[in-house]
């Protein structure tokens, strides 16, 4: 684990390994049902491979794109195409080919960091209203798309951010790396196990947050969108208030860029 405070980590390792929801300060304990990413979907091409296939363009094409990663700019859970791809007719200089139906069958709406600055960084999971793919996110194509919504208050939450946090592969300070192999194995609450009720009332939570701004990381815990987003969470899956955690995670270290 990766935490400053031990409190921090104990309730990180309740969650990855027991599937518990333990706060620091707060008496209740939940449980959530937890499973690993890749059983819930596939992750899309990485950014050479699509460069591999396609060339990019503002023209409108068939193939629309996310492209890059402005924390400014990304700070909503909803994300809207900015760029175009054009299949290639030949390959790039010492590469090879990528096919076209290759590379747009992994197309997806639901997209997560690739990499992350924590000290500046707002939201690490956006979705889109159309399939695309991106350079700078990876694209996330889950089985069911009812679990898209859901999938992304979960991972902006302060309980994803946590499991985001306890796994990360560190680059440079808080600088954090998602490779492929590692986000196939994340923890992620399991959709599956949800009631339908769960997952309506949690895409209702997405719907009403989707156009609200958030706020860097470090000023997370007094953030209004991620307070309200906490909440709801917590008042669906019956959890207890998040607030403690919130406010934790904000100052540590890594994310605060301050020491404690």
């Amino acid at each position: 684990m990766q935490f400053a405070r031990a409190d921090v980590t104990r309730s990180a390792l309740r969650l990855l390994y027991d599937g518990a929801v333990w706060i620091p300060g707060e008496l209740d304990i939940a449980d959530v049902p937890m499973c690993q990413l890749n059983e819930l979907g596939q992750i899309g091409p990485d950014r050479r491979d699509i460069m591999d296939g396609f060339e990019q363009t503002d023209s409108v094409t068939a193939y629309p794109m996310v492209h890059g990663h402005n924390t400014n700019a990304r700070n909503r859970l909803i994300v809207e195409p900015d760029k175009y791809l054009s299949p290639l007719a030949v390959a790039r200089s010492g590469r090879s080919l990528k096919p076209l139906e290759q590379l747009w069958s992994k197309s997806a709406r639901l997209l997560i960091a690739e990499r992350i600055w924590l000290e500046t960084v707002r939201v690490v999971t956006m979705r889109s209203a159309v399939r695309v793919l991106s350079n700078t996110w990876w694209e996330v194509g889950v089985e069911n798309d009812a679990w898209e919504k859901p999938f992304a208050v979960w991972l902006n939450s302060s309980l994803g951010l946590l499991t985001i946090m306890a796994e990360r592969t560190s680059t440079r300070g808080g600088w954090v790396a998602m490779k492929k192999g590692d986000l196939r194995r994340l923890p992620v609450l399991d959709t599956r196990a949800l009631a339908p009720a769960q997952l309506r009332a949690m895409a209702q939570l997405f719907d009403d947050l989707a156009d609200a701004e958030f706020e860097r990381l470090p000023a997370m815990a007094d953030c209004p969108a991620r307070q309200r987003l906490d909440q709801g969470l917590a008042d669906i899956l019956s959890l207890p208030d998040l607030s403690a955690l919130r406010r934790l995670l904000a100052t540590e270290p890594v994310v605060s860029n301050q020491r404690l």
